[in-house]
């Protein structure tokens, strides 16, 4: 584990390019999943990893529609899923197809089943500190 204090916004679209270019340089991981408290900063972290990911569109919370999918640099296809309002994972099944062969980033994963030994997976926990700090522990398989 690694653990990693980001001070500011600044400091946030750092992080994120950093595991952009992790991704980019080793495709070490298939999901990133994150998690952290409301308002903690999971899907500002997510908009300036998809922009470092070659994302042109706007960046929206995939809270009301579960899941939005996007299209990076070199047709890499991108899903940011948010789990927060799931129940089971049935209510997943309808988007499980559309994972192979793309990153996907979903926050709240911990409200899903997910086996994590069958994929290669990168966790974020982002924990406020304050109004602008933030605490980012990181965890690999």
């Amino acid at each position: 584990m690694e653990t990693i204090i980001l001070k500011d916004l600044l400091a946030t679209k750092t992080f994120a390019a950093k595991i952009a270019q992790e991704f980019k340089d080793s495709k070490r991981f298939e999901y990133l999943l994150l998690s952290g408290g409301l308002g903690a900063g999971k899907t500002t972290f997510s908009k300036f990893l998809l922009a470092e990911l070659g994302v042109t569109e706007r960046v929206t919370s995939p809270t009301f529609v579960i899941m939005n999918q996007y299209q990076g640099n070199n047709n890499l296809k991108i899903n940011h899923v948010d789990a927060y309002r799931l129940t089971n994972d049935a209510e997943l099944e309808m988007y499980l197809e559309e994972f192979e062969d793309a990153l996907n980033i979903i926050e709240w994963y911990e409200n899903l089943s997910l086996d994590l030994n069958a994929v290669k997976y990168l966790k974020i926990d982002i924990q406020m500190i304050d109004e602008n700090s933030r605490k980012v522990i990181l965890e690999r398989n």
